[in-house]
């Protein structure tokens, strides 16, 4: 079965990660969300002042952003999942 990729990122090769590696990773993923949140916002203001050209920008910037936050989402069950191993 193929594995899954988002945005470059293998999921079933995050389970294979250090909880280091996975913090490390995280805190990438939280940069580029917010820079894709402030393009976002940027592109909804050109779309109501009608300078907008491309307006399938703004669906392709929703999308990046909700494929980040499950990503982010997958990464933070697994570090939790890691601290309860270590407390046991």
């Amino acid at each position: 079965m193929k594995s899954k990729e988002i945005l470059g990122y293998d999921v079933k090769e995050i389970s294979n990660q250090t909880v280091e590696q996975l913090l490390e990773k995280k805190k990438e993923l939280q940069g580029k969300l917010n820079d894709l949140q402030q393009e976002l916002l940027k592109r909804k203001v050109e779309a109501r002042m009608g300078t907008l050209k491309n307006t399938a920008s703004i669906r392709n910037l929703r999308k990046d952003i909700a494929r980040i936050l499950t990503l982010l989402s997958i990464i933070n069950k697994e570090i939790e999942k890691r601290g309860k191993e270590r407390k046991k």
